[in-house]
């Protein structure tokens, strides 16, 4: 089943159905389970386009992580450190499945070179379409969440 989640996201901005640049399979983890966020697609989309215009280059964005089960929860934790113990994973995170598919990490870079765009000069643009931003991470990556969506 390699080409299972293989297929284009769409999602309606400004009253229009636009066509991303993103795909479900992008979103899925090791299993193959996907569940996002209207509203991450839509704020993804909208820092793409910024990013493309600002630096006047094509930019796409790489995920490098969607929603996640507790179990993969556990996993990460394990692997990166719990924050109450000094690491870097909640144990609420908001990529967690009972939140709707809410989170999302990921970075940016040029289409053309594949030159990664470092995480300080696009955050700004990264805060103004989601609701919280993280960007500390040593590895350069970006949290980030529209957490006022959460499903109740």
């Amino acid at each position: 089943m390699q080409d299972r989640n293989n297929l284009r996201i769409a999602v309606e901005l400004n009253g229009q159905w636009v066509i991303t640049h993103f795909n479900l399979k992008e979103f899925e983890n090791d299993n193959g389970w996907v569940m996002i966020h209207r509203s991450v697609i839509v704020s993804l989309t909208q820092v793409r386009k910024e990013l493309t215009k600002m630096f006047g280059d094509e930019v796409e964005i790489i995920i490098t992580d969607s929603t996640r089960t507790p179990q993969d929860l556990e996993k990460v934790g394990n692997k990166l450190g719990w924050v109450d113990k000094g690491g870097v994973v909640s144990r609420n995170s908001k990529h967690l499945e009972k939140f709707g598919g809410i989170a999302v990490d990921f970075y940016a870079r040029f289409k053309q070179s594949k030159k990664r765009i470092p995480s300080y000069q696009i955050e700004a643009v990264c805060r103004k379409y989601f609701d919280y931003i993280k960007t500390d991470y040593a590895d350069g990556h970006i949290h980030a969440d529209n957490r006022k969506q959460i499903m109740k």
